[in-house]
């Protein structure tokens, strides 16, 4: 059993992975598109929602580095074991 600590850093590096992905996503060429209220137009703000991203995974990064200094940023555990 993974202590709370442990789970802790688990967590964060999830989001990481969620939250780079999704700016890895939009790097190449993923758009979107959201509309004010129902059944007006679409309003592309693709670019508004990576540096938002970008600026999440920094604060993830930042915020894992202050938690777990000992830990590099390469240190991903595994998240699911595989059978």
């Amino acid at each position: 059993m993974q202590s709370r600590l442990e789970d802790d850093y688990v967590a964060l590096t999830t989001r990481l992975r969620s939250v780079e992905a999704f700016c890895e996503f939009l790097s190449h060429g993923g758009i979107v598109r959201v509309a004010e209220t129902e059944g007006a137009p679409f309003t592309e703000v693709t670019k508004i929602m990576l540096a938002r991203h970008r600026r999440e995974a920094d604060a993830i990064r930042k915020m894992r580095r202050t938690l777990y200094p000992d830990r590099a940023d390469e240190d991903f555990p595994p998240l699911c074991s595989r059978h």
